[in-house]
């Protein structure tokens, strides 16, 4: 079968599920965004439109900005036909139309209208267990028996999700884990529990491919369940030394960042993935995959993700992780 998505639903309307809901709706999906209070539903709604207005203003500077570069490095300076030509050609595919058609592709709500029309609906909740399988209780009452239902998780057990729920709807259920922030990056791991069926696992896979979010075709790879699936199985032990690094004095934060970015190659260094993640978000990821490991340590134990979370410094959010970070307005 394939999957047709007209209406899908994000539960939680945070950073996550407001982004994801965002990058539905550009993609022509309708979509209700779920919250339980009218102000995280404001939250949500700013951050979306935050998002839209940068990529507006980015999309209006593109042919000044690309003239001033092919100028400064040529040296040659184009002529006013040439910059009308560079004007047409790099005109901007985003604007504040484009923006009310998005906006209108959204229904933000703290009800269930609309449920019972959904497809897909993508949990977007914070990482607990037990908030999560509450949700998805509730949610067998409102949604059709055909409603895929999906979890937005980094680490937690697809299986053990899905044991809350009937039998004979675990066969529809699976991880969708987008990356921070979904508008930007483009991977999104899908996941199956033991009981998830093949075919849903397609399909989902399927609805995705043809999307994009504001930058790159979105790329939906399949990965096995287990504790962090992928990108955090490989990521959290790279994290961990370069904390490691950072609570021995190693080198100072800034020249570890450096250092990987020169060295290695990577876009951010750590200690700045790591503040634009959230500290407290490593803290939970890192806990949850130990626990699922069975308690087995495979790395020296680093405590300063625990005293900066304790001191309340959790990275971008707050103002202060590894680094300081100047507050919005």
């Amino acid at each position: 079968m394939v999957l047709f998505v007209d209406r899908a639903v994000v539960i939680g309307a945070g950073v996550m599920g407001a982004r994801i809901a965002q990058v539905l709706a550009l993609n022509n999906v309708n979509v209700t965004l779920r919250d339980v209070d009218e102000a995280a539903l404001a939250r949500g709604r700013k951050t979306i439109e935050g998002d839209l207005d940068t990529l507006i203003a980015f999309q209006a500077g593109k042919a000044s900005r690309a003239i001033a570069e092919f100028e400064s490095k040529s040296g040659v300076a184009l002529t006013p036909e040439q910059k009308a030509k560079a004007e047409q050609t790099l005109k901007p595919n985003f604007d504040a139309k484009r923006k009310e058609k998005l906006l209108s592709k959204i229904t933000f709500t703290t009800g269930f209208d609309g449920f019972d029309k959904a497809e897909l609906v993508i949990e977007a909740a914070p990482e607990n267990p037990a908030l999560k399988k509450k949700i998805f209780a509730e949610l067998l009452t409102k949604v059709p028996e055909h409603c895929v239902l999906a979890t937005n998780t980094s680490t937690l057990s697809i299986s053990d999700l899905a044991s809350s729920l009937p039998a004979n709807r675990r066969g529809r259920f699976l991880g969708v884990h987008f990356f921070n922030p979904p508008t930007t990056l483009p991977l999104i791991e899908i996941i199956p529990g033991i009981e998830s069926r093949a075919d849903i696992l397609e399909d989902v896979v399927n609805f995705f491919a043809p999307m994009r979010n504001q930058r790159y075709p979105l790329i939906p790879i399949q990965v096995k369940e287990c504790p962090g699936f992928l990108v955090n199985r490989i990521l959290g032990p790279m994290l961990a030394e370069a904390f490691a690094c950072y609570e021995e004095g190693v080198a100072k934060p800034k020249d570890i960042d450096l250092a990987m970015q020169t060295g290695a190659g990577f876009p951010m260094g750590p200690l700045a993935l790591a503040d634009l993640v959230g500290l407290d978000v490593i803290q939970h990821a890192a806990k949850s995959i130990r626990e699922q490991q069975g308690g087995i340590v495979p790395q020296r134990p680093v405590q300063i993700i625990n005293q900066l979370v304790a001191a309340g410094r959790l990275g971008q959010k707050s103002g202060r992780g590894f680094f300081e970070y100047a507050k919005e307005n």
